[in-house]
């Protein structure tokens, strides 16, 4: 019997090498990127607001969008997905229901984040963050939750205190999320290599950075950020910006010039395209049951 999702996460958790988390948005990013050879990869709520919505990581998507998002996802690749889960949508209770769906939906793993709820992206101004109390009473309903339904299961804390509080609350913050049983802890939105390698100092748990071109944090090397002692390295909005840039420029040429002529040879072809998201299979099934 092939191993669970869950179990291969606590397993490259517990393992010394740093796990390197491409973000994707969906069932194809998501192929791409176990396709490409990573052992895991990141469900980013910041591009299934963009892609589901058009619209900004404001808060707009709902529980069951996102869940289904998740699910989509995770059916499509056979490596484990971390999944975002916003503020876990609720008090206690609400997160202890998020776990299980989420569960269900197929993630290995999922985070939860101190905000206040409508959330903000974590690299937008205008957060505004809860009790250190009723943060620490979400992540111990979230592992009662994980225990009931799969002790493999990982669950990791977020804080955006950084924003509204300073780094010291947010170091603070970080130490009463692990001790409430966090398996790993998110400080979102490093603002710059100091406070990286201070958190990295003062929190003893593994430690997710999130690494976004443009944002706040200091985007470095994947190699140097291991270096530095963090345990999951994520560059969730990579694919994003990399898409939407491709695809604005051949819509330009397409709307300029009436054909995709002069961009031909960036394009995918045809039979790699239908090959990725598995014809073949598709057609052997479809001789098997004929």
């Amino acid at each position: 019997m092939e191993e669970k999702v869950t179990t291969k996460f606590r397993l490259l958790l517990n393992q010394p090498e740093a796990i390197i988390l491409p973000g994707v948005y969906d069932a194809l990013t998501a192929i791409l990127a176990e396709r490409a050879g990573f052992r895991m990869i990141a469900h980013t709520g910041y591009g299934v607001a963009a892609t589901l919505l058009g619209q900004p990581d404001v808060g707009l998507v709902c529980f069951k969008e996102m869940c289904d998002r998740v699910q989509y996802i995770a059916r499509a690749v056979n490596i484990p997905v971390l999944a975002d889960a916003d503020t876990g949508y609720g008090n206690p209770i609400n997160v202890f229901r998020t776990i299980k769906e989420f569960i269900k939906a197929g993630a290995a793993g999922l985070f939860i984040e101190d905000q206040v709820w409508p959330k903000r992206c974590g690299h937008l101004s205008g957060k505004q963050i809860i009790s250190v109390d009723e943060m620490v009473s979400k992540i111990k309903a979230a592992v009662d939750a994980r225990d009931k339904e799969d002790p493999n299961f990982v669950v990791g804390a977020r804080t955006d205190a950084i924003a509204t509080d300073g780094f010291n609350e947010a170091i603070r913050r970080a130490k009463a999320y692990r001790d409430a049983g966090a398996d790993f802890i998110f400080i979102e939105a490093y603002e710059n290599l100091e406070q990286m390698k201070s958190a990295i100092k003062e929190i003893k748990a593994p430690l997710l950075v999130n690494l976004i071109e443009g944002g706040k944090t200091p985007v470095i090397n994947a190699k140097d950020a291991e270096d530095l002692g963090f345990k999951l390295i994520a560059f969730p909005l990579t694919s994003l910006w990399a898409t939407t840039n491709a695809v604005n420029q051949i819509f330009k040429i397409l709307k300029e010039t009436g054909s995709a002529k002069q961009y031909l040879d960036k394009l995918i072809k045809w039979a790699e395209f239908n090959e990725i998201i598995g014809l073949p299979k598709i057609k052997e099934m479809e001789e098997k049951y004929k």
